[in-house]
């Protein structure tokens, strides 16, 4: 599973669970279009591969991932409000996610200057299988 492909994963999920808006660290909209409600932040910050397991129509690649959640809250939120997005929306989405194993490693909320709201960064670090069809490798 490429980079690109495991960010879109998590961002179809959010959706599907009604957590919006989603956007992929590699989007470069601006900050000022991505609205003034809750909205994540979905990248990676690390990546490994292992040595591909081969079958007779499949392989599947074993990999380790950084995944990198920055949650941003409106402006005048508490820090309360926007631990509670996260607890009860995002991460029961991505501890529950097929083909991925997750665990939270670090977690810190600090108020981002700049746009004068919190923001709640969240470091999971994952670790999954992706099967390929050995026609398509």
């Amino acid at each position: 599973m490429m980079l690109s492909e495991i960010i879109d994963d998590i961002i179809e999920r959010l959706a599907a669970a009604s957590i919006f808006p989603v956007y992929s660290a590699f989007d470069a909209r601006s900050l000022d279009r991505k609205g003034s409600g809750f909205f994540t932040v979905v990248g990676i910050s690390s990546f490994e591969s292992s040595q591909p397991i081969y079958s007779p129509y499949t392989v599947y690649i074993p990999f380790k991932t950084e995944l990198e959640l920055s949650i941003t809250a409106p402006q005048g939120s508490t820090a309360e409000e926007l631990y509670n997005f996260y607890d009860t929306g995002i991460a029961p989405v991505i501890f529950d996610m097929s083909g991925l194993t997750c665990r939270l490693s670090k977690m810190s909320i600090k108020t981002d200057s700049s746009i004068s709201r919190l923001v709640l960064g969240v470091k999971l670090s994952a670790s999954g299988i992706t099967k390929i069809g050995r026609s398509n490798v």
